[in-house]
């Protein structure tokens, strides 16, 4: 097929147009160049993952990145509030009613956590959502997500919270501009809780916070807790009590992320959080996986979650593993 031709097939499927024949033609020139890109790195034939073509092709990585990868806003990380950090110790699968047990430190001669967890097969987790293009939100994401979670393990009940709440109600965050989930784990834990997605639902734009809506609570947390950076085992024990926030460099290719596990090429420019939902081993290639999930819509990746490369020591695969925090 003529790349203009699958171009146009590309542009029919996605609902794309553009304001211009000029425009069109440079979307059509960034198009061209990320399908050579796309089908070089599938060509290697010595990763571990497969890139497709997706409704992002018509983006070059910094409009990309622009768009959808910078939108966290790093401090440093989380300590304790009393000031040391906190660590879950329970397993998958928990009483569910919020009997979790907190220490520090590595945890010594702590029982191994189970092989693999995977918190979407107890349907727990609700379908990933997407962000959009004109919102730099994924921090509300992960603050409502690994909630959404918490909830359901607490009551048994998995209930869609509103992101939009946090967007407009949060004013320790930048609402479309920037946030951070410890500082949204603390705004819902002044304010009561969060509201429901259908209550709230939402714009991808910053507006006023409607406080009458903001007031109706449907989950609720108590504070927040967060895991010494560089230890992919804690976080592994982590997870298998309840998921984590994790905030990532979004790396090369992984724009047009299709399946498989991802091994970067990445570094550790933490600037996007995901939320981990479990964890793994491949059976065919017997690459260990972080369960990612993300805020890019259902359409990308695997039906919006991404695996990602675990055990890599250090700050972990994209630095997964240097500012890792949850509710409770």
């Amino acid at each position: 097929m003529l790349m203009m031709n699958r171009f146009l097939q590309w542009q029919a499927t996605h609902n794309r147009s553009y304001l211009s024949a000029e425009e069109r033609l440079r979307r059509f020139e960034v198009y061209r160049n990320n399908v050579e890109y796309i089908e070089a790195t599938n060509r290697r034939g010595d990763l571990t993952y497969e890139l497709g073509e997706n409704e992002f092709a018509d983006l070059t990585q910094d409009e990309f990145l622009a768009r959808y990868g910078s939108s966290y806003s790093y401090d440093g990380g989380y300590r304790g509030d009393d000031g040391t950090d906190s660590v879950i110790t329970t397993t998958a699968g928990g009483s569910g009613d919020g009997d979790h047990m907190w220490s520090s430190g590595a945890g010594g001669d702590k029982p191994p956590p189970p092989p693999s967890v995977d918190w979407r097969a107890k349907g727990a987790v609700v379908p990933p959502k997407s962000q959009s293009s004109s919102c730099s939100s994924c921090w509300a994401f992960v603050t409502v997500a690994t909630i959404e979670t918490l909830h359901w393990i607490k009551t048994g009940r998995l209930v869609s919270l509103s992101e939009q709440q946090l967007v407009d109600c949060d004013m320790y965050d930048g609402g479309c501009n920037l946030g951070s989930y410890h500082r949204g784990y603390k705004w819902v834990v002044e304010n009561g809780g969060l509201t429901t997605e259908a209550e709230y639902p939402y714009r991808a734009v910053r507006g006023p916070c409607n406080r009458a809506k903001s007031a109706r609570i449907a989950a609720k947390i108590t504070g927040q807790g967060a895991i010494p950076p560089r230890n992919e085992l804690i976080m592994q024990r982590a997870v298998a009590g309840q998921p984590v926030g994790v905030a990532i460099e979004v790396g090369s290719g992984m724009q047009f992320y299709r399946s498989g596990v991802y091994s970067g090429p990445c570094g550790t420019r933490l600037a996007h959080a995901v939320t981990v939902v479990g964890y793994g081993t491949d059976p065919s290639t017997g690459a260990k996986y972080w369960i990612v999930k993300n805020s890019w819509g259902q359409t990308w990746g695997e039906q919006g979650y991404i695996r990602m490369r675990r055990d890599v020591g250090g700050p972990g695969i994209c630095g997964i593993a240097l500012d890792v925090a949850y509710p409770y």
